[in-house]
């Protein structure tokens, strides 16, 4: 029985076909569309295994059809068997050279192999053959998500432009673009962008709330909040606008409009745990701690994953003055995320008050091991160790440092105290000539983090003449 190749044929009437002659009741002959059609049929009910046996026939009867062979090499791909899909790769290449379908699949394979350098090129010579021929233009979309992956996102944005030229309306690119424009880092450009489209579709909401994150990244606040107010005005059942919002809200400290920000946008969308959360926080920043925790409870209700929330009710605890019953949250947050140096930083110091000496010491070592560059972590971390632990060990930690962070000031004072406390004045004093900078201003900074200087007559000789001479 041979199948009528019209395309008109439905689907399921190939598949049933193929199907019956697998059980070997039947014979049909199928071309090249008839097998694609039934393998995306299998594809899209996720029989796979059947998709693939359909693949095997297809190829036994066109070993060298290019879109067989391009499907055969997505299943390589998902297979992770990559040398197989790059072998195949390059001989469609040989067969069919610069074919936008082989280019592009070997940018893909490249950017999964984490080749970036031979992506790129691919990635490029892909949007050269689209430039020259418009027929090409539906591997646009695709082009810019591969470029994203390797992170070049200039050329992602030059891409989604491109696409906006010919589709002015497409919202889901444009959405696209502004994630791409803030990938590359590139603010003002996107700020121009955006603000061209609305000066000439003023009822752009997606340009409006693209807009206004532009403008939360560069943490100008109420600029975004306008942006994202602007969007509602359009389309107010936008909830990532109402998000956007509220976010620039908690910034601006206006924790009660960023509470309400929240509760417009669960009008037009279920609440999730983050939101629940974040009004956790707001409620917690105000003062009213009951309805903090009452929202943090409500977002682990709906996602018990999530480590802020665990946080939060430990940060409420502890600010409740139950530190023992904060130690178990925190805890908790800490093994959903263990490598959040905020997280460990809290815990230390929560650790400490409890006099819970050894615990403490290691959780601020764990700090500092993730985060180096924080200074009062540093500073807290020495201080604890010189109360608690060794004098000298706690002013080997501050040399330590010192040396990551590029003599800080604050921490070189924190040094100078250190050694004054200790009885090392001359010690004190060469580290304070070392700073180069031993003006009034620098007496006043160790005044403050240290009063106990004044008590000691040799630091007040040292100090003497920037006291006598605030100027020199």
């Amino acid at each position: 029985m041979l199948l009528d190749s019209n395309p008109d044929n439905d689907a399921v009437e190939k598949v049933a076909l193929f199907e019956s002659m697998m059980k070997g009741e039947t014979f049909a002959f199928f071309e090249v569309e008839d097998f694609e059609l039934i393998i995306e049929y299998y594809l899209d009910l996720d029989f796979k295994k059947k998709a693939k046996k359909a693949l095997e026939v297809a190829l036994e009867q066109y070993p060298i059809d290019l879109a067989l062979t391009l499907i055969k090499i997505e299943f390589l791909n998902s297979a992770q068997r990559f040398d197989e899909s790059l072998k195949a790769l390059n001989d469609l290449n040989k067969f069919h050279p610069n074919n936008i379908d082989v280019v592009v699949g070997l940018g893909r394979l490249n950017s999964l192999t984490d080749n970036k350098t031979e992506a790129f090129k691919y990635l490029n010579l892909a949007y050269q053959l689209i430039l020259l021929d418009t027929s090409y233009n539906d591997h646009l979309q695709d082009l810019s998500y591969e470029y994203q992956q390797i992170g070049k996102y200039d050329s992602a944005v030059k891409v989604l432009k491109h696409i906006l030229n010919l589709r002015p309306e497409d919202e889901t690119v444009m959405l696209e673009l502004g994630v791409a424009y803030h990938e590359s880092g590139k603010c003002e450009e996107a700020i121009n962008y955006f603000q061209n489209i609305i000066d000439e579709n003023p009822y752009s909401h997606i340009a409006w709330f693209n807009l206004a994150t532009i403008h939360n990244i560069n943490e100008d606040w109420k600029e975004a909040v306008f942006g994202y107010e602007m969007c509602l005005v359009i389309n107010e059942k936008f909830t990532a606008a109402h998000y956007g919002k509220a976010n620039s809200f908690i910034h601006l400290k206006e924790y009660q409009k960023a509470i309400e920000s929240f509760n417009e946008s669960f009008v037009y969308d279920r609440p999730h745990a983050y939101a629940y959360c974040s009004i956790g926080e707001c409620y917690e920043k105000i003062g009213d701690y009951s309805k903090a925790l009452m929202f943090y409870e409500k977002s682990l209700e709906i996602d018990d994953s999530l480590p802020e929330s665990w946080l939060g009710i430990g940060v409420v605890r502890d600010l409740n003055n139950q530190p023992i019953q904060a130690i178990k949250f925190i805890k908790k947050a800490i093994d959903l995320d263990s490598e959040n140096p905020d997280y460990w930083y809290l815990y230390a110091e929560i650790l400490a008050k409890l006099n819970k000496k050894t615990e403490a010491e290691l959780a601020f070592k764990k700090v500092i091991q993730l985060d180096p560059k924080n200074i009062d972590a540093w500073i807290d971390y020495s201080n604890f160790l010189f109360d608690n632990t060794s004098k000298s060990l706690a002013i080997n930690e501050v040399k330590k440092a010192i040396k990551s962070n590029n003599n800080q000031i604050d921490l070189k004072l924190r040094l100078v105290a250190m050694q004054i406390s200790t009885g090392n004045i001359n010690e004190a004093k060469n580290s304070l000539s070392e700073m180069h900078n031993s003006d009034q201003n620098t007496f006043k900074m160790l005044i403050d983090i240290y009063p106990e200087v004044l008590q000691v007559e040799e630091m007040n000789e040292f100090f003497q003449p920037f006291k006598d001479n605030p100027n020199k």
